[in-house]
């Protein structure tokens, strides 16, 4: 009997100690657990939303310049209509830019400017203003500061595509155009690969156009002849004009409202229906101003402050619209909704790892309980009440940071083999597990480091305030009772 009761007396705090290292090696687990699945849903959707933004800004640019109703009533404009060089034509703003003058207006032979037009904005030397061209030489300065600044002037327009199909059909859709910009260094990421046998099928005297990809899908290919057909005003009625064009390739509009309606042509196309025919964009977006590109569209609000400094000093502040990515009519609300997504994903994030962080105070109350002879021996022997509370709080913080540690490291195996994930999941449903049109062709692999940031922030921190209950009743152990007791 006696042998009995010392192994017992031996044995009963090794099975509590075993039970004490399990729940603390299951409470990392699951605070691991908690740490890859927030890693990787935040890394994959933050590159979803990048991606996105990316297609979104390879055409329309992370940051437009357009003309403001200054401009429009400005003499500096509205004097081409009445200047007999200029065709009595308005002009856009690369005309504008190529121009010899800042007006073509003549005084002395062209028709008396009406009293009430806003009066010639002049420098200091009776010369007109030319906001155009002190834009321009305004961003050719700025670029020295801005790596990889590339801008160029765009207009839209819009016309009547008709594509000759094989077996003598045809394909007909009004199409909005909008100009090829060849200074833009995004836009051969947008244009899909064509096979080189199609190229010299290609026909020089033809005007290249490149449509969104979903014309594939109807049958049009690459080589395929069409015309772009518009109104022209003629003496007293309006006449359908003809532009032959042949497409040249296609390209990923991404998930823009009017992406698949969109075709890329010469910069000559544009101006001549603009200049036949006035042409309203679908969503309100000016069909005339500057595209403004950089390395990274993290530059964009830096850059507009920077231009819009510029602006100021030259004087033409007045004359200009500085809009970036977030403002355009097109993505605004979808600027909105991503903003939304992402508090509400960090929203979730945190009430997951609230709960996950729970597990640890299960722990250290239980490790509390079956050490609390040590406890009370520390405390005889004169620690401090901060002393007996930071050793348990400690314990969880090196418990969140182990889970941090062990949840980054699976994060960073996850994404690194995202695409065998992925694959292995379409296998298992028996088609694809996330639609390419919407997704694109393989999910982001890269390790948000705002994710990774949250997680490092949060997860130590939550853990230490889930020790602190602990810790407090570690702290309130009357070593004489406790001592007593054992």
């Amino acid at each position: 009997m006696f042998e009995l009761q010392v192994a017992l007396k031996y044995l009963v705090p090794r099975k509590k100690s075993l039970s004490t290292a399990l729940i603390s090696a299951l409470s990392v687990l699951v605070v691991s657990l908690v740490i890859w699945l927030v890693l990787v849903f935040l890394s994959v959707t933050s590159g979803m939303e990048k991606n996105w933004i990316h297609k979104l800004t390879a055409l329309h640019a992370p940051l437009r310049i357009t003309p403001t109703e200054t401009y429009y009533h400005s003499f500096y404009y509205q004097a081409d209509a009445l200047a007999e060089k200029a065709s009595y034509s308005l002009k856009t703003l690369g005309e504008k830019a190529a121009s010899a003058h800042a007006s073509d207006y003549d005084e002395t032979s062209d028709p008396e400017i009406p009293a009430h037009w806003a009066l010639p904005d002049l420098k200091a030397d009776g010369t007109l203003i030319d906001p155009v061209k002190i834009a321009i030489a305004e961003l050719k300065n700025l670029a020295p500061e801005i790596p990889g600044l590339a801008f160029q002037d765009y207009e839209i327009s819009g016309a009547l595509l008709r594509i000759s199909l094989a077996h003598g059909t045809s394909l007909s859709q009004m199409t909005y155009l909008l100009s090829y910009s060849d200074q833009n260094p995004h836009l051969p990421s947008l244009l899909l690969p064509i096979e080189p046998s199609n190229t010299a099928l290609l026909d020089p005297s033809l005007a290249p156009i490149f449509l969104p990809k979903s014309y594939q899908t109807q049958g049009v290919r690459v080589y395929d002849r069409a015309t772009l057909n518009f109104p022209s005003m003629a003496a007293a009625s309006y006449q359908e004009q003809r532009i032959w064009a042949q497409v040249h390739g296609f390209y990923d509009p991404g998930i823009l409202a009017i992406g698949n309606k969109c075709a890329l042509v010469p910069h000559a196309i544009t101006r001549s229906i603009a200049s036949n025919s006035q042409t309203i964009s679908p969503d309100g977006t000016p069909t005339n101003g500057l595209f403004v590109w950089f390395k990274d569209f993290s530059q964009t609000e830096t850059a507009a402050k920077k231009i819009a400094e510029r602006f100021e000093k030259a004087g033409i502040a007045p004359y200009w619209k500085i809009s970036t990515y977030r403002d355009f009519e097109f993505s605004k609300d979808l600027m909105l909704q991503f903003q939304s997504d992402r508090t509400l994903l960090l929203l979730i994030a945190s009430i997951i790892l609230i709960v996950a962080c729970s597990n640890i105070i299960s722990l250290l109350v239980l490790l509390v309980n079956d050490k609390k002879k040590e406890i009370a021996t520390l405390q005889a022997m004169g620690a401090s009440f901060w002393s007996i509370a930071a050793i348990f709080g400690f314990c969880g913080f090196i418990m969140g940071a182990l889970g941090c540690l062990f949840g980054s490291l699976a994060a960073l195996a996850t994404l690194h083999h995202i695409d065998g994930l992925v694959s292995f999941l379409s296998y298992l449903q028996g088609r694809s597990a996330f639609q390419p049109a919407f997704f694109g062709q393989s999910l982001p692999n890269q390790l948000s480091g705002e994710a990774l940031l949250f997680v490092l922030l949060a997860t130590p921190l939550l853990s230490l305030i889930a020790g602190i209950i602990p810790a407090l009743k570690a702290s309130r152990v009357h070593p004489s009772a406790t001592l007593r007791s054992e």
